[in-house]
């Protein structure tokens, strides 16, 4: 299978259209269609419904498109390694750093790049879940993730911590002059949330923990646009949407004023996760040690894993 038409047919699968990702390849949009057929007939399948909107996958382009990420990503993999071999030269990992995750290792992370000798670590953000699929699809070496729900377990993984959440309410709420605000007493207020996916390890489990009396139609506020922006959360709350879940030592200092957050009684706690595809190279072992040893100084992390 020729690695070139595999690149071609990903950019028509991401572009949704032979002449848009002709553009991106810098190559002309009748060559490119010529590969695509060309890898058709490799295949023996029709990748592309060929509509007035443009390509659309296939059921066979679908499956296609998720082995070609893996395999182009196990090609650069393999690129890297030889690289690495020689003399002097830094290994590159890939880590991913779900959706505010990031505000509670921001420490470390500023420091991984040059931590770990011989070893050059590249940080990008993914959102929630997807840090997850891109360490599966291989374009990661590993990520850190909220907890897991099942389907995402077949990753190895170890947890790093767990970290505390409180409860972001609007100046003048009846409950921001308690020190500590019971669950028990949050029962009639309306919840603003990130969204269930890609957060489903968390979501649930939070929205239990603020409402455990259950959830009437309408309670729980979910706006799309939430999803890389906790800081929009906090500003939902300061408008007077409702209330919102936020990490403890992180909300606070968030720059959105007409707001307080406290902790919760009892409190909410969720784990953070460093997660690889097995087998993991040694550079991607040396990581995962790295993330271990650093994060032992709690920090915001409440409950630490201990040394292994």
């Amino acid at each position: 299978m020729d690695l070139r038409r595999l690149r071609y047919f990903l950019a028509v699968a991401e572009e949704g259209r032979f002449a848009t990702a002709a553009r991106r390849l810098h190559v002309a949009a009748p060559s490119l269609s010529q590969q695509i057929r060309a890898l058709e007939q490799d295949l023996r399948v029709t990748l592309f419904d060929r509509t007035s909107r443009g390509a659309e996958l296939t059921p066979a382009g679908h499956v296609l498109a998720e082995r070609a990420r893996v395999i182009l990503a196990e090609v650069e993999r393999a690129r890297q390694d030889v690289r690495s071999a020689e003399p002097d030269r830094r290994e590159q990992v890939a880590l991913r750093i779900c959706t505010m995750a990031e505000r509670v290792l921001d420490g470390p992370l500023r420091l991984v790049g040059a931590a770990i000798t011989g070893v050059e670590v590249v940080v990008t953000s993914s959102p929630g879940d997807d840090a997850v699929e891109a360490v599966r699809q291989g374009r990661a070496d590993a990520a850190v993730v909220w907890n897991r729900p099942p389907e995402h377990r077949d990753l190895d993984g170890i947890v790093l911590g767990s970290v505390e959440f409180g409860i972001v309410l609007p100046e003048g709420h009846p409950l921001a002059a308690r020190a500590g605000v019971p669950v028990a007493e949050l029962g009639s207020e309306n919840a603003v949330m990130f969204p269930w996916s890609p957060f489903a390890g968390i979501w649930q489990r939070t929205v239990d923990h603020l409402l455990p009396g259950g959830v009437r139609p309408g309670q729980v506020v979910v706006e799309p646009d939430l999803i890389n922006s906790p800081e929009a959360m906090v500003r939902a709350v300061a408008a007077g949407t409702g209330i919102a879940p936020g990490i403890l030592g992180v909300a606070e200092h968030m720059e959105v004023g007409g707001i307080v957050v406290r902790p919760l009684e009892p409190p909410l706690c969720l784990d953070l996760e460093v997660v690889w595809r097995r087998p993991a190279r040694p550079a991607v072992r040396r990581l995962v040690d790295h993330l271990v040893e650093t994060v032992d100084d709690p920090g915001v992390l409440v409950s630490p894993a201990p040394r292994r």
